[in-house]
């Protein structure tokens, strides 16, 4: 009975201090936010390339193991993307809330107009109907049904069999698996081959004959099936000239197609970004569609980028001239247009020593050059050791390497910049600032208390671990270091440090007797042989410039 009275005394006594419970909504505040749902695509896929196995044994055979592979690898190379009609989703965001209008990250954006982010063009399955049907029409970049592919090569790997690509693609982080066999009889290569699809689990089979002797140059229309069968879309001809020029590079969505003329380049349908580019005349750029079943042609003439300045060139001798890697004809030469900026002249002559001059030829002037040309052999006279990879001396290298350290202490002086934003951003969302703050906000908001106190704790964290990683790739300089003037390493200190001492010892490199020279003279040379003494003479260290 006393056990009885006590747990009915106990329980009274729960229910007088109880405090009110409140809904979670109302707790977190949840009514007042409203946000529309969205979702991240997969943005890229491995292809991964194992060696081919030999169905009957050959040791004389087994470079073919990888360099068939090898072959359609070569073939593979500017496949950029797949193209899949229903993308893996990465992250799927729930809408919640009244009548959501936009996304948590168009919301984000919104309230912070001054940082730049690139604008998603597809938030849902919504608008990746819309881009199904051609209601919505973007650019393959911003289009999540065309995944970036990247290609890993297996050679390390033993090959592999249709049965055991569904194993090996899981556990080898492959999204697509290329691998087969091959067969040799009498002067015949027969070659199978299978793609498995990691994410479809379907397996693709192809096959192809040739010669053994010229197995690796027949192996095209090979690649091509695979490549075709790795794009997704059905593909178009594409057929490119720019009147009647030769060699402008053709570039269709970033992607290297080839040279001017252009003609049975497959490409997959769609809206795409044309791009033809040749040095000495202006860009074509233009967006255009390739359609089904229809060729797509187009022939457009290249704006040539006249010149308006002028060189003049004069020598002691008759020598060729290059602008670069231009001929522009034999000394002497009047007034001869050339493209402005800055670029290099070399005089060449059989029997004389090559003579180089850095110009900076500026519009509507005229560049005048003198040079006296000396007699020699341009091999002996530079010995190899001043130009150190073609044309380039070690003067060149150690100005590359002083520019290196400038970009390296550039990105150096940006990191710390962007390691004090984090700081200055956080600090404006934060509000509970001290004691007093807390403390207020605690009294007139207790139920909210622990929900926001943890959320700034949170933006506090994080801008502090975002300034940090920031300033560990920074590093600090001993200039910045005002406590202890210590220098703390860091990927960009380093870097700047490597090429400061690469600027050092490629200078040092470069020196030689013809470079610089060091002697004693004495002040009276008529007297040098007659006992006159150290004092009466100095020493001196001479620069000679060459080029």
């Amino acid at each position: 009975m006393k056990h009885k009275i006590s747990a009915f005394l106990l329980i009274v006594g729960l229910l007088v201090n109880t405090i009110p419970l409140i809904a979670i909504d109302d707790y977190y505040n949840f009514p007042s936010q409203s946000y529309k749902g969205s979702v991240t695509f997969e943005t890229n896929r491995s292809l991964c390339i194992f060696p081919f196995v030999a169905t009957k044994e050959d040791v004389t055979k087994e470079y073919l193991m990888k360099g068939i592979p090898s072959v359609l690898l070569s073939e593979l190379r500017n496949l950029e993307y797949t193209y899949v009609e229903y993308p893996r989703q990465n992250i799927v965001y729930h809408s919640f809330g009244e009548n959501p209008i936009s996304t948590l990250q168009e919301k984000i954006d919104a309230e912070s107009p001054n940082v730049k982010r690139k604008r998603k063009e597809v938030n849902d399955e919504k608008d990746l109907d819309d881009l199904r049907i051609g209601k919505k029409q973007v650019s393959p970049e911003k289009d999540p049904r065309y995944i970036k592919i990247t290609i890993k090569q297996m050679w390390d790997k033993k090959p592999l069999s249709p049965d055991e690509a569904y194993g090996a693609a899981t556990k080898m982080g492959c999204d697509y698996i290329l691998s087969g066999s091959f067969e040799i009889n009498d002067n015949t290569l027969k070659t199978k081959v299978f793609l498995f699809d990691d994410y479809e689990g379907k397996t693709f089979p192809f096959e192809h004959q040739t010669s053994v002797i010229r197995a690796y140059q027949e192996m095209g229309p090979l690649g091509e099936s695979i490549k075709e069968k790795l794009q997704g879309k059905e593909t178009t001809f594409v057929e490119v000239s720019a009147g009647g020029l030769e060699g402008a590079l053709v570039y269709i969505d970033g992607i290297y197609l080839g040279k001017t003329p252009l003609a049975d380049k497959k490409f997959p349908i769609g809206k795409r970004s044309l791009f033809i580019f040749k040095e000495g005349y202006f860009p074509y750029k233009s967006d255009v569609l390739l359609e089904k079943g229809k060729k797509f042609q187009i022939d457009t003439n290249l704006s040539l980028k006249l010149s308006s300045s002028y060189i003049t060139v004069t020598s002691n001798v008759e020598s060729d001239v290059y602008l670069g890697i231009q001929y522009l004809g034999k000394t002497p030469i009047k007034r001869i247009a050339i493209p402005s900026g800055m670029n290099r002249l070399r005089l060449s002559r059989e029997g004389y020593i090559d003579s180089f001059r850095g110009i900076d030829a500026k519009d509507d002037e005229e560049t005048v050059v003198d040079i006296q040309m000396r007699e020699g052999q341009t091999e002996v006279y530079y010995k190899n050791k001043q130009n150190v990879f073609l044309d380039h001396t070690y003067k060149d290298f150690t100005t590359y390497s002083i520019y290196g350290a400038l970009l390296f202490y550039a990105s150096y002086a940006y990191l710390n910049y962007a390691s004090r934003q984090a700081y200055s951003g956080a600090r404006s969302q934060v509000t509970l600032t001290d004691a007093v703050a807390i403390t207020t906000f605690y009294q007139n908001n207790s139920n909210e208390f622990i929900f926001w106190y943890y959320t700034q704790n949170q933006i506090i964290d994080d801008a502090e671990s975002k300034a940090k990683n920031l300033k560990r790739i920074a590093g600090t300089l001993p200039t910045e270091n005002r406590r202890d003037r210590q220098l703390v390493a860091g990927p960009m200190v380093i870097l700047m440090g490597l090429m400061l001492v690469s600027a050092a010892t490629f200078y040092f490199l470069g020196l030689d007797q013809e470079t610089l020279e060091i002697g004693y003279l004495p002040i009276n040379p008529a007297f040098a042989n007659q006992g006159q003494s150290a004092i009466e003479g100095y020493g001196f260290m001479q620069f000679h410039l060459r080029y």
